[in-house]
C-alpha cells in the first residue's frame, strides 16, 4: 500500500523550509511543476502499437489495419500497461490499464482497429485518465456468432475523449462505460451495434456531441443511463434504428438531450423508457414509429420528460418541437474529496467521529472504530461527488449511494448497536454497498434509512454485497424502511451472526448466485412485504444456511 500520508509530510517539510529561505533571501515565488514531456511514437503494425502503450505518449497509427488477434504474443505477453483477458469463445480481449496522458490517433483516413472474438471488447480501458482516441475505425471482424463484447469499454476511467471515430457492430454497444467520469464522444459515429449505442452505469459527465447513431438493433435503449447523473446527448442524429426505446433511464438524474434529430426509427416499445427525470429541448422527431407510444402509461411517465423549466411534455408536444442548433452543455464541477487526517491509535484502530473521518479511513488492512453517535452519510463534505481509491458515490433516483469498492481486510466496528448508527437519507439507495471486496467485517453498530417515514416506502436495502468474498456481519442491528437487511449477489463465503434485522419491507435477506453463506442466532422480526411474507429469497445459490439448516431455492 502506498504511503499517502508520508508523502504529504515530506511536502509539508519542504514547503516550510522554502518559506524560511524566502524570508531570508527574498527569492521569487516557486514556479508550478511543469507538465510531463510527451513522447510521440509512429506505429505501423499492431506489435508497434502495443509496444508504444504507456503514459505521456502520443501514438500515431500510420498503418491501415490493426488486427489485435495477429499480435505477437496475442493472449500471452503484455506489459505494465496492457494485458489480455480470456473470453468465452477461446479468444482474448486487450485491456489497457492504469495509463495517464495517452493519445491514440489515426495518421490517415480509414485506419481500423479490429478484433475477432465476439465476447471481447475491441479496446478495454481500466483505471485510465486523460486518454484521447482520435480518428480511427473500430469494431469486430466479420465472422459467425453473436457478439457480447462492446467496441470501447471503460471502467473506472476519467477524462476520456473519443473524437472523430467510427465505432461499429456487431459490438453490443459502441460505448460501454462503468464508474467513469468525464467521457466525451465528439463527432463520432456509432452504428450497427446489437444492444444499443451507449450504456453507462454509475457514471457522470458523459457527453455525446455532434454524433451520428444509426442501424442499432438492440434490446433496451439507444442511450442507456443506469445510476448516472449529469450526462447529455446534444447536436446529434439518431436514425434507422430498430430497438425498444430511444432513452432508457434507471436511477438516473440530471440527464439532458437537446438539439438532436430522431428520424426513421422503429421503437418496439416506447420512445422514452424513463421512470426517472429526462430534460429534453429542441429535438425534432421525423418518420418514427412506436409500438407503445411516447410513454409507458403504467409507469405514469408523463411527468418524467420535461422541458428546461420543468414543464412535462404531453404526447402531442413532441412532434411540434423545432430543432435547436449549436447547443452547449457543461457538467457541473465535481466537489473534490479532501481526506481528513486520520491515523491508527495505540490500540491499532482508527477512531472516527464524523462521516468525513469515516470515509477518509476506508482502505485495506484497517480497523475503523465508530465513536458513539450518528453517521448520516448525507453530511459528507463532498456528498455524492467526492471519491477516493476505495469509495465512490453511485447516483440514485432520489440521492447518492455510497459504494465501497476493491477493499480487502477492512473492519468497521462500534461499541454496540445502541451506541453508533450509520444512516442514509435516499430511499432508493443501499445504506452500505460493498463491491469486489474481501474479508469485510461489520460489527456492533446500527444501520438503516433515516428518517423513517411511515408513508414513504424504500427501494434500497441496508447492507448489500456484490462479488464479495468472506464477509462477516456480527452483533449489528439492521432496520427498515430498507427493503431487505442483507443482500448478496455473486458472493462466496459469508456470515451473519447475532444480528437483528427488523422492519424491512420486502424480506430479511436476499441471495443470488452466491454460496457458502450462514446466518446464525439472528433476531429477525417485524418483516413485511408488498409481495408476500418471505423472510428469505434464494436464487441460483448453494449452501445458504440458517442456524445450520439449508435454505431451498425460491422464497421461504
Amino acid at each position: 500500500m502506498k504511503n499517502k500520508y508520508g508523502r504529504s509530510i515530506v511536502i509539508a517539510l519542504l514547503t516550510a523550509a522554502l518559506l524560511c529561505l524566502s524570508f531570508a533571501t527574498a527569492s521569487p515565488a516557486l514556479a508550478e511543476e511543469p507538465a510531463p514531456e510527451l513522447r510521440t511514437v509512429d506505429a505501423a503494425t499492431v506489435d508497434e502499437f502495443l509496444k508504444a502503450i504507456g503514459p505521456n505518449t502520443v501514438i500515431n497509427l500510420t498503418g491501415r489495419s490493426y488486427d489485435l488477434t495477429g499480435a505477437t504474443g496475442y493472449g500471452v505477453y503484455g506489459s505494465k500497461y496492457y494485458g489480455w483477458n480470456e473470453v468465452y469463445d477461446d479468444g482474448w480481449e486487450l485491456e489497457i490499464a492504469g495509463v495517464e496522458n495517452l493519445t491514440i490517433r489515426a495518421a490517415r483516413a480509414g485506419t481500423e482497429i479490429v478484433t475477432a472474438p465476439r465476447y471481447a471488447c475491441v479496446l478495454a480501458f481500466v483505471n485510465c485518465k486523460n486518454v484521447t482516441l482520435d480518428g480511427f475505425i473500430a469494431g469486430h471482424t466479420d465472422g459467425p456468432g453473436f457478439c457480447t463484447g462492446a467496441v470501447l469499454h471503460m471502467l473506472g476511467c476519467r477524462d476520456m475523449s473519443v473524437t472523430g471515430c467510427d465505432l461499429y457492430g456487431c459490438g453490443t454497444y459502441g460505448l460501454e462505460l462503468d464508474k467513469c467520469r468525464g467521457v466525451h464522444a465528439l463527432g463520432t459515429t456509432i452504428r450497427d451495434c446489437s444492444y444499443g449505442a451507449v450504456y453507462a452505469n454509475a457514471c457522470s459527465d458523459v457527453l455525446l456531441d455532434d454524433c451520428a447513431v444509426h442501424g442499432i438493433e438492440g434490446y433496451g435503449g439507444v442511450f442507456n443511463f443506469y445510476s448516472c447523473h449529469d450526462c447529455a446527448v446534444i447536436n446529434s442524429m439518431v436514425r434507422s434504428c430498430t430497438i425498444p426505446s430511444l432513452v432508457d433511464l434507471h436511477s438516473a438524474r440530471d440527464i439532458y438531450m437537446a438539439g438532436c434529430e430522431i428520424s426513421r426509427n422503429s421503437f418496439d416499445g416506447t420512445f422514452f423508457c424513463t421512470p426517472y427525470p429526462l430534460v429534453l429541448e429542441g429535438c425534432v422527431f421525423k418518420g418514427n414509429s412506436s409500438a407503445c407510444g411516447w410513454y409507458n402509461d403504467s409507469w405514469q411517465q408523463s411527468e418524467r420528460v420535461v422541458d428546461p423549466e420543468g414543464k412535462p411534455y404531453a404526447d402531442g408536444d413532441f412532434e411540434t418541437l423545432t430543432l435547436k442548433e449549436n447547443v452547449s452543455w457543461t457538467a457541473p464541477e465535481e466537489l473534490s474529496f479532501t481526506a481528513a487526517p486520520v491515523e491508527a491509535s495505540e490500540d491499532g484502530m482508527i477512531h472516527v467521529k464524523t462521516v468525513d473521518e469515516l470515509l477518509s479511513a476506508i482502505g485495506p488492512d484497517r480497523t475503523i472504530y465508530l465513536e458513539d453517535g450518528v453517521y448520516d452519510l448525507s453530511t459528507a463534505s463532498a456528498y455524492g461527488t467526492g471519491s477516493s481509491d476505495y469509495f465512490s458515490w453511485m447516483s440514485g433516483f432520489d440521492g447518492p449511494q455510497l459504494a465501497i469498492q476493491g477493499v480487502e481486510n477492512l473492519t468497521i466496528k462500534a461499541a454496540g448497536p445502541h451506541r453508533a448508527r450509520i444512516v442514509a437519507v435516499p430511499r432508493y439507495s443501499e445504506v452500505l454497498y460493498f463491491e469486489d471486496c474481501s474479508a469485510i467485517t461489520l460489527s456492533g453498530f446500527t444501520a438503516g434509512h433515516n428518517p423513517v417515514i411511515a408513508d414513504q416506502g424504500c427501494a434500497g436495502g441496508v447492507l448489500s454485497f456484490s462479488n464479495c468474498r468472506d464477509f462477516k456481519v456480527e452483533d449489528c442491528s439492521l432496520f427498515g424502511c430498507g427493503i431487505v437487511g442483507v443482500s448478496c449477489m455473486g458472493c462466496f463465503g459469508g456470515e451473519v451472526v447475532r444480528t437483528e434485522i427488523h422492519d424491512c419491507s420486502d424480506g430479511a435477506c436476499y441471495f443470488y448466485d452466491s454460496r457458502d453463506i450462514a446466518l446464525t442466532d439472528c433476531n429477525i422480526h417485524d418483516i413485511g412485504s408488498y409481495y408476500g411474507s418471505y423472510l428469505y429469497q434464494v436464487y441460483s445459490c448453494r449452501n445458504i444456511t440458517v442456524n445450520g439448516s439449508a435454505l431451498n431455492e425460491g422464497t421461504c
